[in-house]
This record gives C-alpha cells, sequence and structure tokens, in this order.
C-alpha cells in the first residue's frame, strides 16, 4: 500500500496517459487513415487535441493543482505547451521515420510513440504543477525583489 500512495501521481498519470494516448491514437487512425490527412498533419491534430485534454486532467486530478486564477492557468498551459511541443517534435519525426522510411503499422508505431512520449511528458509535467519545490521558488523570487529594493534604494 505504501508504494501506491508514494508513486500516486505517476499511477494516476499513467491512467490519464493512457487515456490522453487513446484519444490521439483514434484521432490520428480517423483523420489518417480514415480522411487520408498527411501523416504529420493527422499527427499534429491528434498531438493538439489530446495535450488539451491532457493539460486539464494533469493539472486537476494528477497534481491536483488548483485553477486560482486566469494568469496562473495561462502560464501553466503555455510552459506545458512548450514543453509539449518538444515531444510533438520527437513524435512528429518518430511517426515519419518508422511509416515512411520503414513499411511499418502506423496504429503500431504510433502505440510505441505514445509510450515513449509518455514518460517524457510525465516528466515534464511534474516540473509544472508539481510544487513540492514552491517554497524555493518563492524563496528566490523575494531574494530577486529585495535586491531590485535595495538597488532602487
Amino acid at each position: 500500500m505504501g508504494l501506491i500512495k508514494k508513486y500516486r501521481n505517476f499511477w494516476v498519470y499513467c491512467f490519464f496517459g493512457f487515456l490522453a494516448s487513446l484519444i490521439n491514437i483514434g484521432i490520428f487512425d480517423l483523420s489518417h487513415n480514415y480522411f487520408h490527412i498527411t501523416l504529420w498533419i493527422a499527427n499534429t491534430i491528434a498531438w493538439f487535441i489530446s495535450n488539451f485534454f491532457s493539460f486539464f486532467v494533469t493539472k486537476l486530478y494528477v497534481f491536483k493543482s488548483e485553477i486560482e486564477n486566469p494568469k496562473k492557468l495561462l502560464k501553466e498551459g503555455l510552459y506545458f505547451l512548450v514543453s509539449r511541443i518538444f515531444s510533438l517534435i520527437f513524435d512528429d519525426i518518430f511517426m515519419i521515420v518508422a511509416v515512411w522510411i520503414f513499411p511499418w503499422n502506423n496504429l503500431i508505431v504510433k502505440a510505441v510513440d505514445q509510450l515513449i512520449v509518455g514518460l517524457f511528458n510525465y516528466f515534464s509535467s511534474k516540473l509544472i504543477f508539481n510544487y513540492k519545490n514552491r517554497h524555493l521558488i518563492e524563496r528566490l523570487k523575494g531574494l530577486k525583489e529585495r535586491r531590485k529594493s535595495r538597488n532602487e534604494a
């Protein structure tokens, strides 16, 4: 029971990450295999929709970070988006190489891709929403403000 509590965020993230991956794979499958949208565009559409879902569930249910105000929500959303853009670049390159260069099944490749991307996303999300070190961040801000006020005086 102690391991479950200790790694609660990881297990909850895995659950919601699995749901986000299903959304991603489903949207990709529909857009690429049924509507015949170009691979990287279909992949990017799937990424956008699944990450919109992922932002809110990761924030609210995984790391239990409240929506305090619009400014903070926008700031976290921006950090989240920037960190996820790195995973999008990897995602697109991986899909293009694995599907176009090697004739592998695009849904199998997408599933493997989602596992790799999911691990990266967990650790980047942990930095954005998990404020265990908030007191350190607040201290640094306080030091910065004190230096600024000393320089002005």
